[in-house]
């Protein structure tokens, strides 16, 4: 009685497999591969945000401090 461990029959766990595996073909399903890199998938999405915007200058005012420029 030292070591228990809670052991599951083959049924159990057949059911439970058969479950993950109609879960991970659902999943499956969601994600559409596609030919293009993720970089070229998100290009653009931050065009025209004033807050990404603001972002980018204030990291370009950082480095420009960093470098004395």
């Amino acid at each position: 009685m030292a070591n228990q461990h809670h052991v599951m029959d083959l049924a159990t766990i057949a059911q439970r497999l058969v479950v993950v595996e109609e879960e991970l073909a659902q999943l499956k399903q969601r994600v559409q591969p596609s030919d293009q890199p993720w970089y070229l998938r998100h290009a653009g999405r931050f065009a025209d945000d004033p807050e990404f915007d603001d972002m980018v200058r204030l990291g370009r005012e950082i480095r420009e401090a960093d470098t004395g420029q």
